[in-house]
């Protein structure tokens, strides 16, 4: 038996999949990312694979057929997002020009104090003094504030709002300036962003969406998760 498991947060496939570069490519069920889905054997007594046990130590471990997906996989090699960026370009309709040339771990300032970034780009964030908040369920590092927006679960807009308030009292008490990441900063990231500059500074969705998208040129609309 074949299980397919997605490289961003090892969940199961979300809908259809389309078939690219000899991987499954789709939407991951759990975080709503554009992933590859790899395919492991099951072999109806165990799946071996490699499991985060926890964030510090990971061990290759024998899973009963008890359990089912999604498993918790770590990939054994890095890929960056510039990486992925140039493997989803052409499936989130971007030109070729920006997805084979702009770099996602850089930090795009929408505006003075706020910036956006791919999740390798938190740890330069970080180093230069930056309040770095994560909004994805399925990353752990060292950003200040963790809050996720999982797309399905019925709670983005009330996680949306957190984020929202978070950035808010970070400008009126502190003179940090503000970093928003997911995994690529094109989705979950980008939202929050357009959200907070709604609902703070009644600016129109539409029209702060396409102030995002003038920074940084990966930003997808998915404005309609808000309702998810």
């Amino acid at each position: 038996m074949l299980l397919q498991l997605s490289q961003c947060c090892e969940s199961t496939p979300n809908g259809e999949i389309d078939y690219i570069d000899d991987l499954d490519f789709g939407h991951c069920s759990k975080c709503g990312e554009w992933s590859f889905f790899e395919e492991f054997e099951n072999d109806n007594e165990s799946v071996q694979g490699k499991l985060e046990l926890d964030d510090e130590e990971e061990k290759t471990v024998e899973v009963p057929k008890t359990v089912k997906p999604p498993y918790t996989y770590t990939p054994t090699q890095t890929v960056t997002s510039s990486d992925t960026l140039k493997r989803i370009g052409p499936n989130c309709h971007l030109s070729p020009e920006i997805y084979n040339t702009f770099n996602p771990s850089i930090i795009s300032w929408v505006e003075e104090r706020i910036g956006i970034t791919a999740r390798d780009g938190v740890p330069q964030a970080l180093a230069d003094g930056h309040f770095v908040i994560n909004v994805a369920d399925e990353i752990y590092n060292d950003a200040q504030v963790k809050i996720p927006v999982e797309v399905g679960t019925g709670m983005v807009i009330h996680r949306l709002n957190e984020i929202a308030d978070v950035m808010e009292k970070i400008f009126s008490t502190t003179n940090q300036k503000v970093v928003v990441h997911c995994a690529m900063g094109m989705e979950r990231s980008v939202l929050a962003v357009v959200y907070f500059m709604t609902s703070k500074w009644r600016m129109q969705l539409q029209q702060a969406l396409k102030h995002v998208q003038s920074k940084r040129p990966i930003a997808l609309d998915r404005l309609h998760w808000i309702t998810l």
